[in-house]
């Protein structure tokens, strides 16, 4: 098998060192390297620049020139491969202090080179710029991800903001009509306002969906808690969702009888989410189920369809951003893909538990679990740690 060959640029005014770490490297076992020699200073800057090698090797001294001035300009202009430098100079000279700060890898004495240290250098300052080009791409990749979201997230605030304004002054037009032309007066202008209202409703609610979503990347998704009672704001969603379906009843099946610590209109979003897909992806049903429950420490809540359901094979995607199950549900059903992300990502938020289930063509069913009292949990938690700190 044929052994890696390192190539080597050579820089070194002194013949007889040249002619002395070939005879060493010669002597190295399992190992192959090919020494470029170079002469002077002029020669070996312009041999560094051509990169055609895997590590650099510099006397101290190059006639009237000094190493260590020639691994700075070498820096200088961007070279990004390994240098190792050779002195004569003692310990006491700081030399060594002198080349990792211009940007040398390693540094070696004449007098203490021989087979075994010197392959150990040149293998670990190959390996070690290797490590720090990688660290360095990888570090710049990622703040380059982060600008380029920043002004993602930055463009779409903008664009939400342009948007809102307009949308408000519409709906507040067809507010205005409907109130002027009432049903009697005017049917035909009165059912063309209510229309555009509702319309006016669904795009509001895709920009703010395209608002939480920037908010959630950017993690400033905010939440301003309280105590409420749930079954209280259950009953208050489906009572406002009721008038907006003609075909379904929502039927509502136990209660929880529970106070709970969260954002009451965070988690009032999620359960419209849930009752609203119920609506718009099972049509052809005429019954949607909801179901609460609680443990005692944390309160459960469903919301079942008889709709033809999510395949087995597609339901670890249905909370992720912009999924949507067009081929299998109803082609007219509006949005995004983004409710049931913005839903798992409240609920994880409120330390619970989202999940679905479902078989194709007997519906589906989606559920959140929430701790009853997290702040109080939380506060205990953290008196435990500082307890535990103290002993």
């Amino acid at each position: 098998m044929d052994r890696h060959l390192t190539r080597i640029l050579l820089i070194e005014d002194d013949e007889e060192d040249y002619i002395l770490l070939q005879k060493l490297l010669a002597k190295i076992p399992a190992a192959r390297y090919d020494v470029q020699w170079e002469r002077t200073y002029e020669d070996g800057l312009a041999q560094m620049l051509a990169g055609e090698h895997d590590i650099c090797m510099l006397d101290y001294m190059l006639g009237e020139h000094n190493g260590i001035d020639l691994i700075r300009i070498a820096r200088s202009l961007d070279y990004i491969r390994p240098i190792v430098l050779l002195t004569g100079a003692s310990d006491g000279d700081e030399i060594d202090i002198q080349a990792l700060q211009a940007g040398a890898d390693d540094y070696i004495t004449k007098g203490q080179m021989q087979g075994e240290l010197l392959q150990r250098v040149i293998r670990y300052a190959i390996e070690r710029k290797k490590a720090e080009i990688e660290r360095e791409k990888l570090l710049s990749e990622q703040f380059a991800t982060r600008e380029l979201e920043k002004r993602r997230s930055e463009f779409i605030s903008m664009v939400v903001h342009e948007l809102k304004t307009p949308l408000t002054s519409l709906k507040g037009y067809a507010q205005l009509l409907r109130k002027r032309y009432v049903p009697g007066t005017n049917e035909q202008i009165a059912r063309l306002a209510e229309r555009m209202d509702s319309q006016v409703n669904k795009l509001t609610g895709l920009v703010d969906d395209f608002l939480d979503v920037t908010r959630i990347t950017a993690g400033k998704l905010q939440f301003r808690e309280e105590y409420f009672e749930f079954d209280a704001l259950v009953n208050e969603i489906i009572e406002e969702l009721r008038p907006t379906t003609e075909r379904h009843t929502i039927c509502r099946e136990g209660t929880t009888g529970q106070t709970i610590w969260g954002d009451r209109i965070r988690i009032g979003q999620v359960i419209t989410n849930f009752l609203s897909n119920a609506i718009k992806y099972a049509p052809e049903t005429d019954r949607i189920l909801v179901k609460t429950s609680s443990d005692g420490s944390t309160v459960t809540l469903s919301v079942q369809d008889f709709g033809p359901g999510v395949p087995e094979e597609e339901q670890a995607n249905v909370f992720s951003p912009f999924y949507r199950l067009e081929d299998l549900r109803t082609s007219t059903a509006s949005g995004l893909g983004l409710g049931l992300h913005i839903a798992a990502e409240i609920i994880r938020r409120q330390e619970g538990q989202i999940w679905l289930e479902s078989e194709e063509g007997k519906g589906a069913t989606f559920s959140f679990t929430l701790p009853l009292d997290r702040e109080h949990s939380t506060l205990l938690g953290d008196e435990a740690d500082s307890v535990e700190q103290a002993t």
